[in-house]
């Protein structure tokens, strides 16, 4: 294993690195930096690429890379769908994220049933909305103009997509969405779901009303055709199982789903990759002591995980970062994970995360690696 530094500024919380291997071969990857410590994603979106596979990167606004294609603050930029459809048309969806509100304004905020938190950057002055609503942009013109289209989803106080979106084999997109309802007892986790041509959008619930099974970030991916498998976080704090992944499954290509059960994997949020041997590789952030970036492998197809072989990728993580006003104190569990991996031709591994050292700069970083094929 060979750890890298990917993105680190003094002064600013680097976080939430997505990568994606462009058709050219080259690997981009976009990042999250701000000047206040921001699990919101409020400011800078950085789009890093690099043409020697993880070995170098440079920061580039190419606007062929769908990583740097346009959106509103760098949440919207953050938690979507952006790829180069069969078409060659250009296309993301996701949520809208937060929005940023006068702090006087908050009478209206709670007449609309919305989520409304106090900006972070410690001026007191403005409020995050978080907006229960969805998008989907469109050019045919290679990013000259863009068609879009917004939803309102009524009954909910806020909306976040996640960015671990699967393509079907039959060309769907399944994007994965969570969400609260409007009195804050329930939150409930859906799927944004594309046609095979990524024209029409359903928005179809994944967690079950019958159990109030309570989940938020989650994972695709297709172990069969129409059969896909979503991993769900599930960190609810005075809940059975809670701390450990759950499973849910669905035979008809994400429009239904089964009954979430607990698995054995301890850690959230999940990524799922299937590797050029077949077998899939799900990586976690590990919030227990010691803290760090695990990985679990399965060989068939996600129905059981080699949990007594897990690879432990980091375990040198749990400080915090001095951008928080309590951070002499506070634990370092939110200021480390979120792994993504992508596999390159050679076999070689890139996963990206972000973590915090005994500097207490919270950065994006990056693992090459490799795992014997089977």
């Amino acid at each position: 294993m060979q750890h890298s530094i990917l993105y680190k500024r003094s002064g600013y919380y680097s976080l939430g690195p997505v990568p994606q291997l462009l058709s050219d071969g080259r690997l981009a990857v976009g990042v999250v930096s701000s000047p206040f410590a921001d699990h919101y994603a409020l400011t800078d979106w950085i789009v890093l690429v690099s043409e020697d596979q993880g070995e170098t990167f440079t920061e580039t606004d190419d606007q062929t890379i769908p990583l740097a294609w346009p959106g509103a603050l760098p949440r919207e930029r953050y938690d979507r769908f952006a790829d180069i459809m069969p078409d060659g048309s250009y296309l993301s969806a996701g949520t809208v994220g937060f929005e940023v509100w006068p702090k006087d304004r908050q009478a209206e905020v709670e007449s609309l049933g919305l989520t409304a938190l106090s900006h972070p950057n410690n001026l007191g002055q403005d409020l995050l909305v978080s907006m229960p609503k969805l998008f989907v942009d469109r050019s045919h013109d290679q990013g000259r103009t863009w068609k879009r289209q917004e939803w309102l989803v009524p009954g909910f106080s806020w909306m976040t997509a996640f960015p671990r979106w699967t393509r079907l084999e039959a060309g769907n997109i399944l994007l994965p969405v969570y969400a609260q309802d409007q009195d804050g007892s329930r939150g409930q986790v859906f799927v944004w779901r594309s046609d095979p041509q990524g024209d029409n959008w359903r928005l179809y619930p994944i967690s079950s009303s019958i159990s109030d099974v309570m989940g938020d970030e989650t994972c695709f991916i297709e172990t069969a055709p129409g059969r896909v498998l979503a991993l769900i976080r599930h960190d609810t704090p005075g809940r059975l199982a809670t701390g450990y992944l759950l499973e849910s499954w669905s035979e008809d290509g994400g429009l239904t789903w089964s009954q979430p059960l607990r698995t054995a994997i301890k850690g959230y949020p999940p990524h799922i990759l299937r590797l050029q041997d077949g077998r899939l590789l799900c990586g976690v952030t590990y919030r227990w002591e010691p803290m760090g970036i695990r990985m679990v492998l399965s060989e068939d197809n996600g129905k059981s995980w080699d949990i007594e072989n897990t690879i432990i990728l980091r375990d040198d993580a749990g400080a915090a970062s001095t951008l928080w006003p309590d951070h002499h104190t506070r634990a370092g569990g939110s200021d480390v994970g979120y792994p993504i991996t992508v596999q390159f031709k050679d076999g070689s591994l890139f996963t990206c995360y972000w973590i915090t050292m005994a500097d207490g700069i919270t950065h994006a970083a990056y693992t090459r690696w490799r795992i014997d094929e089977v």
